[in-house]
């Protein structure tokens, strides 16, 4: 038997709520991995990041007055 497969075997043996919240942040990461993938393979990229002075961009503050 390969681990994988033991693996398995122990995540069908958790109860369903535990195993739901265990599992939930694997999936939101890989929803956010394929919405990557696709923005950049749709050329997305390019039109959202053409600004790079503008305020807000790229991890940089934004100021409300």
């Amino acid at each position: 038997m390969s681990t994988f497969d033991e693996i398995l075997q122990w995540f069908e043996a958790l109860p369903a709520s535990f195993a739901f919240l265990l599992a939930l942040p694997f999936v939101i990461a890989f929803v956010s991995l394929l919405k990557d993938a696709v923005e950049r393979r749709g050329g997305k990229e390019g039109r959202r990041g053409g600004e790079k002075g503008r305020p807000g961009r790229h991890g940089e503050l934004k100021i409300l007055l």
